[in-house]
Formats: C-alpha cells, structure tokens, sequence
C-alpha cells in the first residue's frame, strides 16, 4: 500500500515538473502558475498509464529482442494515435469543463494541440528508447548469465568424470589386496579414505593450493606403492615459495593415474615420475615405456585438465612428448 502511494506521488511529481516545463515552453510568463497547471498534470499522467498499458501489452506480441523492428513500428503507430485521440478529447473535454461555449477546435486549442503533441510525442520516444536499452541490457545479462551457468555446467561435468574413474582403480586393487594381505588392505583402507575424503571435500571445489594437492598426492602415492611396491618410484621437489599458488583439483592425480594407464610399470622396468616447479609451472615428467595396448588411447585425462584450466587463465597446459620421455607443465595460478 505504502508502496503504491510512492509511485503515485513520483508519477504525479513528474507530470507536474513536465507540466510546468510545457507551461514555461509555450505559455505567458503571467500564466505559469494558474489552475491549467494541474489540468495538464492529469493529462500527463492519463497519457503516461495509457501508454504504459499499451507498453505492457505489446510486449506480450512483440520482442524488443526478437523483433526490433516490428516492435518498434508497432509502438510508434499504437502511443502516436492513443497519445493524439486522448490528447485532443482532453483538451476538449477540460475546455469545454472550463469555457462551456459548445465549440468542438478553437483558435486557442489550435494553438496548444500541435506543440502539446509534440511534447508528449518527444517524451515518448525517450521512452521508447529507454524500453529498448532496457530490454537490451537484460538480454545482455541473460545471455551472460546463460553463459555463466553453461560454463559452470561443463566445469561440473568434467570433474564428475574423475571419481568414478578413480574410485573403480582404488577398489579393483582394495579387492585383491583383501585375498593378498590383509594388513595392508586396512592401510589401504585408511589411506583411501583420506584420499576420497579429499575428493568429496573438493568436488565444487574450482581451484585448491598446489600445498593441498601435494598433501593429497602424499596420500595417493601411498596407494600406488602398496599397488605397485617398488615398481614406481616418484621425486618430489617444489619450491615452498609456490605452494599458496593454485590449480585445478585432481589435476595431478590425474596425470600420475595417466602415466600408469599407458605405460609399463614392472620391477624389471620401473616407472620414474618427477613432479618439480619450474618458473611459476609445475612440471610433471616420467620416463617413457609405452604399454602394448596402448596404441587407441583417447588421451581424455589431458584433455579434461585442458579444459578444466581453459575457464580459470588463457595460459596453456604444455604437453611435450619424446621418445624417452613424457612431460606436462601446468600453469600455477595466482587466484
């Protein structure tokens, strides 16, 4: 109710400033303050909810955004005959309230009507324009804000796509471990809880400390050493400066399952990974032993890392394959 009251008064106090400007415009100096001022005002304003209903009526046919032009020609045509019907009865009704002389056009509302039509039909395009910049603008931001939630989407997306890969890995080893050992299956057990713990605490996550993914990679190192014992051997050496720079979560999980999926790893032939900054980068690097079955892989871990970088920085993941080695350089990311 208050509500409604405030726009009332803000209408009014508008239509009034419009009045008096009109007034000032086109009338003696002697005859700016005089009871016509109020008449124009309810004028002005019985104009202004005309239009407005209009307004919202056409915007129930024509789009600002889908149909410019039609929605324009629409609008001009509509509030240019609503504005001059309802201007010209009202100038004839008020004068007609005021003078009673039974005459339909006189000198006096010749004189007025052209430059009051004028008025209100240049109010009235402002109006228009201001509709259009509006409707523009939110177009703009549902565009954007489509974007955004696409973006987030596909983010989400590609994230979802570590863990039931991951946690498959962990398990098909927890199964025979169970059979082998089970001491070491319990320190399994408790290493992968920390590790999934990690995973669950992470997961809408966008970027983590390169110190946090170190810690969890501690942990996943532990996995794959009761996995493959001394098959794999991994060197750590990051300087401390960089471990409050960021990255995405996973990543390096990732390309240390990637190193094992696509080559040897035997006691005979033992798998070298050294993870080491280099610049503001993190470099992940292992020797080369390509498994056999090798030959069709999709390489979906790197791309996932790819894409998963392409929505924080526009500097690239480095990707350096030779024949005796394999090396991946992420960019560390100051958030």
């Amino acid at each position: 109710m208050r509500q409604s009251a405030y726009q009332l008064f803000y209408k009014l106090l508008i239509a009034f400033a419009i009045a008096f400007t009109f007034k000032l415009l086109f009338a003696p100096l002697h005859d700016l303050i005089s009871f016509d001022l109020i008449l124009i005002t309810v004028v002005i304003v019985i104009i202004w909810e005309g239009n407005k209903k209009i307004d919202g009526w056409l915007n129930t046919k024509y789009s600002w955004i889908k149909s410019p032009k039609k929605r324009l020609i629409a609008q001009a045509i509509a509030f240019t005959l609503f504005t001059t019907i309802t201007l010209f009865l009202l100038m004839f009704i008020l004068h007609q309230i005021k003078f009673g002389d039974g005459r339909f056009i006189d000198r006096r509302m010749q004189e007025i009507f052209l430059p009051a039509l004028f008025f209100a039909l240049a109010l009235i395009a402002i109006y228009i324009s201001y509709n259009f910049l509006k409707a523009l603008k939110n177009s703009l931001l549902e565009v954007e804000k489509y974007k955004t939630e696409s973006a987030n989407a596909q983010l989400q997306n590609l994230k979802s796509q570590i863990n039931p890969h991951f946690l498959f890995n962990n398990l098909s080893v927890l199964t025979s471990l169970v059979y082998k050992n089970q001491d070491k299956a319990v320190e399994f057990i408790n290493e992968l809880s920390k590790v999934y713990r990690y995973v669950l605490d992470n997961k809408t996550a966008e970027l983590v400390t390169l110190e946090e993914e170190l810690n969890f990679l501690q942990h996943y190192i532990y996995l794959l050493t009761i996995r493959f014992d001394k098959s794999i051997q991994f060197t750590i050496n990051v300087n401390d400066a960089l471990l409050p720079l960021y990255l995405p979560p996973m990543c390096l999980q990732m390309l240390v399952e990637n190193t094992i999926q696509h080559n040897e790893v035997s006691q005979a032939n033992p798998l070298n990974v050294t993870i080491y900054t280099q610049g503001n980068a993190l470099v992940i690097q292992n020797n080369c032993q390509p498994r056999s079955d090798d030959a069709n892989s999709s390489k979906l871990g790197l791309k996932n890392i790819q894409s998963r970088y392409s929505f924080f920085t526009n500097q690239t993941v480095e990707i350096v394959a030779t024949k005796s080695f394999f090396t991946v350089v992420l960019p560390l990311i100051a958030k």
